[in-house]
């Protein structure tokens, strides 16, 4: 069976937030059926999702244009708020942390979301909601309730603030584990 490869720009997590976040992957494991949960190496913030069609143009192109767009951008600092989903309220398609509003964030993913369309990429055009996925396709018989997050989210503390410092493209296998390879980083100033 050929896999389908996908490339995507996203911002990277410092292995503090990962860390962080694997733990309350710990808790809610166990809880929640969930088909898939994200490898702690694969947790990011999607800016642009490129999809498979890709061509090896397209990607120099990427490659040439995002340092510009990261050179245009100060580093900032981020907190994950929480826990949420996508989908269905009684059978959410994905798992989420979230992250509190930030102005830096939007202007990123937008510089990086028009340039991309820019180089004839076709985007997704929903609006942009900043997350980190941490599990796919609920499994159970029984109904996700969402209060079944709330003993999970931890009060806010230091390692829940991190500093965004780059972005990177990567590509899917989705055979592997973890299964996003950084091809290209792109340092924020």
């Amino acid at each position: 069976m050929e896999h389908q490869t996908h490339y995507f720009l996203a911002l990277a997590l410092p292995a503090e937030t990962k860390e962080l976040l694997s733990k309350w992957r710990e808790m809610l494991e166990p809880r929640l059926m969930f088909k898939s949960w994200v490898h702690p190496e694969d947790l990011h913030i999607t800016l642009a999702f490129l999809g498979g069609q890709a061509s090896f143009k397209q990607l120099t192109d990427i490659k040439k244009k995002m340092p510009e767009i990261a050179k245009q951008h100060e580093r900032f600092t981020l907190q994950i708020n929480g826990l949420g989903t996508f989908g269905k309220t009684d059978s959410p398609r994905i798992l989420w942390a979230g992250v509190e509003e930030s102005e830096s964030l939007r202007t990123l993913q937008k510089d990086v979301y028009i340039a991309c369309t820019d180089l004839g990429f076709s985007l997704d055009k929903r609006r942009f909601t900043p997350h980190i996925t941490m599990a796919r396709r609920w499994k159970s018989e029984s109904p996700f309730l969402p209060t079944q997050l709330q003993d999970i989210v931890q009060p806010k503390d230091d390692k829940s603030i991190f500093k965004a410092e780059h972005f990177v493209l990567y590509q899917t296998h989705l055979n592997r584990s973890p299964k996003y390879q950084p091809l290209s980083i792109f340092s924020l100033k």
